[in-house]
């Protein structure tokens, strides 16, 4: 029960919602970029929460179905078609034994998500089967690849993700930031050229982290005895810039952190493209928790 890779597209991993708990042994997160499109893709076929995924990102991804089964894909618009016929994402319909699955060039976003019933069923390493090149787990899916699935089962086909909840990847985005214990670090004046400006987004960007070009923050604190670092955390380099942490970042790391970004919004992020505008502003933590909390509770009731 597969699908066979045909074209293995620019970056494209298998993906749940990654591994916890091991940080002291200097394992990322990893896991999916976008949450949001991860959780509605699974939501909508009825799938555990921490059922793993398919993220192409970029496109040039090609799959043979071997299968009659139900999919989701979620995300980015990458021009995304069946046997050279345009799909719509967000919504579940049925792909057919000899279909052709193609991805092709990113329109609007950076990151697509196909889900399908029961998700991937590739080797767990750590209690997960997320992907991290950075630390040799996993690796990319490659031409002639495998990608097992379990059986299929009736699904409810046509059945979409509500239109108000879609995203607009093109648009500028506000991140919400939380305060980290060393935000009195930094100055007053330090602070107002940090929220002050619109950043952009660099082309270094990756899962890694998301490097962010604009005017430099002078005089930043001088860097620290390495310590631990966790996903969103907002670096501010020597050299003025800011890195926001993303799900395959170190876990350790010695630049100061003026905050960490609100969870929610890092997966938008995860969508914008080089060059996007960028600003920040903050959040108290009472807020986000009170967010996040009304996020999960949707996807898992």
């Amino acid at each position: 029960m597969t699908f066979k890779v045909i074209k293995s597209g620019f970056y494209s991993t298998i993906q749940d919602s990654g591994r916890f708990g091991l940080a002291h042994h200097g394992l990322s997160q990893s896991g999916v970029a976008d949450e949001h499109a991860y959780c509605w893709a699974n939501h909508l076929l009825g799938n555990d929460v921490n059922d793993a995924v398919l993220e192409i990102t970029f496109g040039g991804c090609e799959l043979l179905a071997l299968i009659d089964t139900c999919i989701v894909v979620a995300g980015a618009d990458l021009g995304f078609k069946v046997n050279d016929k345009s799909q719509h994402n967000w919504q579940v319909f049925a792909v057919n034994k000899g279909d052709t699955l193609t991805w092709t060039t990113p329109k609007n976003g950076v990151r697509a998500y196909l889900a399908v019933q029961d998700g991937f069923q590739t080797e767990q390493h750590f209690n997960s089967r997320s992907v991290n090149l950075r630390e040799k787990v996993g690796s990319l899916i490659q031409v002639g690849d495998d990608l097992l699935t379990r059986p299929s089962k009736p699904c409810d086909t046509g059945k979409a993700m509500p239109a108000w909840f879609k995203l607009n990847y093109q648009e500028p985005l506000s991140l919400r930031l939380l305060a980290s214990y060393q935000f009195d670090m930094f100055t007053e004046q330090q602070r107002h050229t940090f929220f002050g400006q619109t950043y952009k987004i660099g082309k270094a960007s990756d899962r890694t982290g998301c490097r962010l070009e604009g005017l430099p923050i002078e005089n930043t604190p001088a860097t620290m005895v390495s310590e631990g670092m966790v996903y969103g955390s907002v670096e501010i380099t020597t050299a003025g810039f800011p890195i926001i942490l993303l799900k395959d970042a170190p876990t350790i790391g010695g630049y100061p952190k003026i905050g960490t970004v609100f969870s929610l919004d890092l997966a938008k992020l995860a969508q914008r493209q080089p060059g996007c505008e960028v600003r920040f502003e903050m959040i108290d933590i009472e807020t986000a928790q009170k967010l996040r909390r009304e996020f999960n509770q949707f996807f898992t009731s």
